[in-house]
């Protein structure tokens, strides 16, 4: 079960972060970049830019999927 919060960024003024939560645990957080957005987790096992788009908003878009695994990749 994931969760989604947004919450306001600690260290950037005016700026929000999405958290992800996975079953109470904290596993990513989605920040704000000057070229677009990061995604920062220890969970992080890869990043696909899928071939496929994907129906958002009436619009068929670009996408890609950061995996997330089960046991942190890092500390």
């Amino acid at each position: 079960m994931y969760d989604f919060k947004v919450v306001t960024h600690s260290i950037l003024p005016g700026s929000q972060v999405v958290e992800v939560w996975r079953n109470g645990v904290f596993i990513a957080g989605v920040y704000p970049h000057e070229d677009g957005i990061r995604v920062v987790s220890k969970y992080m096992t890869d990043v696909i830019k899928e071939t496929e788009p994907v129906m958002a908003r009436g619009n068929w878009l670009p996408t890609a999927l950061v995996k997330l695994g089960k046991k942190p990749v890092r500390e």
